[in-house]
């Protein structure tokens, strides 16, 4: 079956093959550019974790495929939805792991997808969960989309249960099942309650693609289904556009569930009525909807909600009468068999059918005790195995050995089936592959000539990691022994092995020995999950640490060495990060490392060198770091197999800071404003419980990848404490500027909400944002809201301020 078969009764085939005003993302496999149907397309791929070339594997005929039944130009061996399109590709999925990444790494592609300009995001992969809720970091990025205007597709998942899988399970999110050449759901569907609002069925089986290299295939699942709701909906877009309208994807969203044909079938709730989700995509109903030929003009209801992707209407029946059936009365999931494709190579001209789409999870049989809690994305298509014996799963397991990974999305479920008289299909050699994991795929879009520099301003706390058990043993052995604070019984010292995990010890060996610094892979996690990489700019910018000490071992007498007075250059970056590493932990303030009862490094040589031998005040512990820079587009594994993205580092944004100094200083200044104004009563406990559920809510409810203009300036503005504290203290007081009795002013404001948009302030070559930091009343909703606006430009990798903040009775 060919994709563009949905379109069949539109006769207008100029308007059909799309406008390269439209821009749609494929997050997949790799995609084999050099194949015939991609000749002359305006694809562009983006730089993601998945960096190798499209191959022989399985993820690569995955994107391959997808991406042709988007792109595949007219009169090429594929011919796509919307060939006219821009296209962005961002591989997600590696031909050499098993099709499963995080959750994190879906959230990212999502976020560049929508910041290279895409209109259309088309995801054939998602993870199963219990109650379809995404993680924190991909929920937010479709959030995004949703304020963005982006519209995102996904497949459903091929478990052939009633379950849910994100993203498509987000209410959103438009939602894609896969149809049989008959028109009814494929048995390897998923249809959970929530898709009865938000999907839909589309051709499914047996779809033509390209294969990578140069051939191509016939696949058949959810996966192979969502780019035909993808590309209808860029078709839709591109009418509003001719027609001289603002580009609307979620309107397209809407009709396309609007135009739905739900089938006659009864009762609706029973198991077969809803495997047909809303129903049947019809686009060329949709269609002629949006052109004012099926409906109001704009082609939206009037009760049309205003984001979302929700039907607006009951969809129209279909013409055709189903009887019950098997499916009524069958509850749970289907089984079915699994084979695997091989590569293809470019002579191959056959067209086998078979699910191409990685599954969503593993059959049951084949996950091992406790796999479930991994949440990971795969691609929208199965991988079981096919009948090769446990001899060959053993033996590709141990050349697929999994490391432990972040929470993932898996693939849409289902199994690679093979056509009626057609052998299963096997990787080269015999083998049968790993059950892939979870996967995320999204649509391409070329990048706009204007596209943003890829920068980051992240919150996190610092961590490091060794990559491998070699370089953690070499730390281990230069690191040497350590003086244990109590000697033995006989008062003789206890030695004990260095702990490289121990922040506080590699603080101390860093402090002596800062050339090692750069040899750590350093982090940056947000909720103990790493998201970046870091490495240092480069070696200008150094500050001057201090001596460093004798070597323990040298004797009264001896000549004085070089180290009895060197001062070694330490990198800013590296320094800070030393330092953060050690000041986070515990919730109490550390000892200094000068302390007897720590290790001796860098604290007690500075004290040595000037001459001073008092002890130093306690150090404050570090809640939070800013981390400034540009992704350089390199990756990096680290030693639990996590792929992560690298930055370089600016140090003249990273700051450290403590969240105990920051609620001391707003209670100086809400304090001082008492003094002067004596109808408000406070208290010391009231204000530090108030401020601390303030940056709690900071810290928590608005934290993100820190990738999006917006993101940046929300964390420049919003969680610095050295930009804010006493813009802090000004919100709480905003009861004094609210006209009102004075009895109206006697408590303290509190946070409602932090909202950021494009500024009105413009200069050349500046990229400004406005945050908006709204407090309430909370013991009168009545009372008018105050709200900040802090101007933001965010066009370097260090942010600036653009002039003083202001402040506004109401909404701004």
């Amino acid at each position: 079956m060919k994709v563009r078969s949905v379109l069949d009764g539109l006769a207008s085939e100029e308007e059909l093959l799309g406008d390269d005003r439209v821009c749609v993302a494929v997050l997949d496999g790799p995609v084999d550019l050099r194949h015939p149907c991609f000749t002359d397309g305006r694809l562009t791929r983006i730089s993601t974790l998945v960096q190798e070339e499209a191959g022989p594997g399985l993820m690569s005929l995955h994107g391959s495929h997808v991406a042709s039944l988007l792109f595949g130009r007219p009169g090429s061996p594929v011919t796509g939805m919307v060939p006219r399109c821009r296209g962005l590709l961002l591989p997600i999925f590696r031909d050499t792991a098993e099709g499963r990444v995080p959750q994190l790494d879906l959230a990212r592609a999502i976020e560049q997808a929508v910041e290279h300009g895409a209109h259309v995001i088309n995801i054939s992969g998602g993870q199963r969960t219990a109650d379809g809720q995404s993680e924190g970091m991909l929920e937010r990025a479709l959030q995004l989309c949703d304020d963005r205007g982006v519209l995102v597709v996904a497949a459903v998942g091929n478990d052939g249960c009633d379950c849910l899988q994100v993203p498509a399970a987000a209410p959103s999110v438009l939602a894609v099942g896969a149809a049989g050449t008959d028109g009814e759901p494929l048995e390897t569907n998923n249809w959970g309650a929530g898709y009865r609002r938000n999907g839909v069925i589309a051709p499914g089986q047996d779809i033509v693609g390209a294969a990578p290299g140069g051939g191509v295939r016939t696949l058949t699942g959810s996966s192979f289904a969502t780019p035909a709701v993808s590309g209808t909906a860029a078709l839709l877009i591109a009418a509003q556009l001719r027609r001289g309208r603002e580009p609307d994807p979620r309107e397209a969203g809407r009709i396309i569930l609007a135009t739905a044909q739900a089938p006659a079938c009864a009762p609706e709730d029973a198991p077969r009525c809803r495997r047909f989700l809303v129903g049947r995509l019809d686009a060329p109903r949709a269609y002629e909807r949006i052109t004012g030929g099926g409906g109001a003009p704009s082609g939206v209801p009037d009760d049309a909600p205003e984001t979302g992707v929700a039907p607006t209407q009951e969809p129209a029946p279909a013409h055709r009468q189903d009887g019950p059936g098997e499916d009524d009365i069958r509850e749970g999931a289907h089984a079915m068999e699994t084979n695997h494709p091989n590569s293809v190579s470019p002579q191959d001209g056959s067209l086998p059918a078979h699910d191409a789409g990685p599954g969503i999870g593993t059959p049951p049989q084949l996950v091992p005790e406790g796999e479930a809690a991994h949440s990971s994305v795969a691609p929208a298509c199965g991988c079981g195995g096919d009948g090769a014996g446990p001899e060959a799963e053993a033996a590709d397991a141990a050349q697929s050995p999994r490391a432990p990974q972040a929470a993932a999305v898996t693939g849409d479920g289902g199994g690679w089936s093979t056509a009626a008289g057609q052998p299963p299909l096997r990787e080269p050699g015999g083998g049968v592959p790993h059950p892939p994991g979870a996967g995320v795929a999204a649509a391409c879009a070329p990048a706009p000539v204007s596209a943003p520099p890829p920068l980051v301003y992240a919150i996190g706390r610092i961590n490091f990691d060794f990559g491998t058990e070699a370089r953690r043993d070499s730390f281990r052995q230069q690191m040497g022994f350590t003086t244990l604070p109590q000697p033995d019984s006989e008062g003789r010292p206890v030695y004990r092995e260095a702990n490289p995990y121990d922040p506080r010890q590699m603080r101390d060996y860093l402090s002596v020995n800062p050339w090692a610094s750069d040899k750590l892979i350093w982090t940056l996690e947000i909720d103990r999950t790493p998201i970046y990489a870091l490495e240092a700019e480069p070696a200008f910018g150094m500050d001057w640490g201090g001596p460093v000490e004798p070597p323990p071992d040298r004797r009264p007498g001896d000549t004085p060495g070089l180290t009895d007075s060197y001062y070694p250059p330490v990198s800013r970056v590296y320094k800070m990060f030393r330092d953060a590493v050690w000041g986070q932990v515990g919730e109490q303030p550390l000892q200094n490392p000068g302390a007897a009862d720590q290790p001796q490094g860098m604290a007690a040589a500075q004290r040595q060198g000037r001459g001073d031998t008092g002890a130093e005040q306690p150090r404050d512990y570090i809640s939070r770091v800013s981390v400034p820079g540009v992704l350089t587009g390199d990756t990096v594994r680290l030693f639990s197999g996590q792929l992560v993205p690298k930055v370089r580092v600016d140090a003249r944004g990273v700051h450290l800071w403590n969240e105990t100094a920051l609620v001391d200083a707003v209670l100086q200044a809400i304090t001082k404003h008492d003094a002067e104004n004596p109808e408000l009563s406070v208290h010391e406990a009231d204000v530090r419980m108030t401020v601390r559920a303030f940056l709690d809510k900071v810290y928590y409810q608005f934290r993100n990848l820190g990738q999006t203009s917006a993101d940046r300036a929300l964390n420049y503005a919003g969680t610095n404490a050295y930009n804010v504290g006493n813009e802090i203290a000004e919100g709480l007081l905003s009861s004094s500027y609210v006209p009102a009795p004075p009895e109206a002013r006697s408590h303290l404001y509190t946070l409602d909400t932090i909202t950021v948009r494009k500024s009105a302030f413009e200069r050349m070559g500046s990229d400004c944002q406005d945050v908006i930091v709204s407090f309430i009343d909370p013991e009168n909703d009545r009372r008018a809201r105050v709200s900040y606006l802090f101007p933001v430009d965010v066009n370097e990798p260090t942010p600036i301020t653009l002039g003083p903040p202001h402040r506004f009775l109401g909404d701004f």
